[in-house]
């Protein structure tokens, strides 16, 4: 019965998704009541239940539906609370194991994870799909569930590593190394990149690719060190130009953008992104979430993303500076769609490469890398001979390129081993036990086998 409701959930996700946007009209929605055993009989029922597994990432409050860029940039030193006390939890890096916030992204990362490997399974024991659409539709499975594991992995450490459907072992499960977890999500990426297309499967991007999964391995492979195959990965991204040139700044998050590998479409009944309805709305109202004086004051001078992508306001006397990278407040349906979330796009594979290079030792053709994305910016090129002056160029390009997008700062702080430098000298409170959020106290309460991360 658990298992019906699961699929049921996911194809009526599915049908919403199909229904509310245009990019998915090709596919017919089956009836809700086709059970587990029949959902993954015939190609659009299959197909729609995948369609659901990115109606509930979107649908996700704080994991993707702009949590994990609010409050790890909160957590880092890009954002600062004005109002929100578990806000201040995440600005002070004394975050409670009972916050609703850590819960609701863990459960909600576990509740994708359930009807990932739902799908997975469905698709793999199926006799009766057509094989590339089996294939494409697994591709695009394991894409999500190493999507969803690498926040997990970054937010939490070691995680459970959950790819079966057994419930009970499911509520007992133990935690896996965090370096378990990588060998996963690379894994999970090496098979849907043999398993994707290189074209996508329905207009808008909002399918993955084989370059999208491609371009998230490349970040997996960076994180983990692996700088050649980092390279590699990056390269096979760029050098097709399939993607880019990069276009102006102010396009960059359209939906139709040049740069954008993969993205998501916003909720089914509304018309812009979380991100734009959160930071624009707050604009005309103070408070909310908005830049640290410490990000503002890190640009060069010239710098166009600081004019383009940073909306200043002043509410009561008092002025804030919030994201506006996303410049479409939204309103309900019907209504045109301009933006879409840009989960995956062009520039963060030039500076993966760029660092790749460097950490090789290759500094010219890093220097290349990180000038296509000075330019952009409207900044003079890069140059340097220093091996370290270089790596830390492109942590300042990251940090400028990717401020306010899916906790970029605050994964970057904290795999490249500087998280304790960098907050300790502009956050009292900080301690290092902080760089990892906490296991949600109502999960240990369950399961006994869960450890509590350090300092919580």
């Amino acid at each position: 019965m658990k298992q019906k409701l699961i699929i049921i959930s996911i194809l009526v996700a599915g049908i919403n998704a199909i229904m509310g946007c245009k990019e998915f009209v090709d596919v017919d929605p089956p009836k809700t009541e086709i059970l587990t055993s029949e959902a993954f009989l015939q190609d659009k029922s299959a197909t729609s239940a995948v369609l659901g597994i990115y109606a509930n990432m979107v649908n996700d409050n704080n994991f993707i539906y702009s949590g994990i860029t609010i409050y790890s940039g909160v957590a880092a030193d890009e954002f600062a609370s004005a109002q929100d006390a578990e806000g201040l939890q995440f600005e002070k890096n004394q975050i409670l194991p009972t916050s609703s916030i850590i819960n609701s992204m863990w459960t909600g990362a576990y509740k994708n994870l359930a009807q990932i490997n739902t799908c997975i399974a469905g698709l793999q024991a199926s006799s009766t799909l057509t094989p590339a659409v089996k294939a494409q539709l697994l591709g695009e499975a394991k894409f999500c569930r190493a999507y969803t594991n690498f926040y997990l992995v970054n937010l939490f450490g070691n995680i459970p590593l959950v790819t079966g459907l057994d419930y009970k072992q499911n509520a007992v499960i133990t935690q896996s190394s965090s370096a378990d977890v990588y060998k996963a999500i690379i894994a999970d990426l090496l098979d849907a990149q043999s398993q994707l297309s290189n074209t996508y499967p329905t207009s808008g991007k909002v399918r993955p690719n084989k370059f999208a999964a491609t371009a998230l391995l490349a970040r997996a492979y960076l994180y983990v060190n692996d700088y050649a195959n980092a390279e590699i990965q990056a390269s096979a991204v760029i050098a097709p130009g399939t993607y880019g040139p990069l276009p102006a700044l102010n396009s960059t998050f359209l939906k139709g953008s040049a740069e954008t590998i993969w993205q998501l479409l916003p909720l089914s009944n509304y018309s812009a992104t979380q991100e734009g309805y959160i930071f624009l709305r707050q604009a005309t109202t103070g408070g909310g979430y908005y830049f640290t004086s410490d990000l503002l004051n890190s640009f060069e001078t010239g710098d166009n993303r600081k004019t383009a992508w940073i909306g200043t306001a002043t509410v009561s006397g008092v002025t804030y500076n919030y994201p506006l990278k996303y410049k479409d407040v939204g309103q309900y349906l019907p209504a045109t769609v301009n933006e879409n979330y840009i989960m995956l796009r062009l520039s963060e594979q030039y500076l993966i490469r760029a660092e790749a290079r460097a950490q090789q030792g290759n500094l010219t053709n890093a220097l290349s890398d990180i000038n296509v994305i000075r330019s952009r910016a409207g900044l003079a090129n890069f140059n340097t001979s220093d091996k370290a002056t270089l790596l830390s160029a492109i942590a300042n390009e990251n940090r400028h390129e990717f401020f306010a997008e899916w906790g970029h700062r605050w994964l970057d702080l904290k795999r490249t081993g500087t998280v304790n430098a960098v907050l300790s000298a502009k956050k009292p409170t900080w301690k290092p036990t902080a760089a990892l959020f906490p296991i949600p106290q109502s999960e240990i309460t369950v399961n006994k086998s869960l450890v509590q991360n350090p300092g919580y």
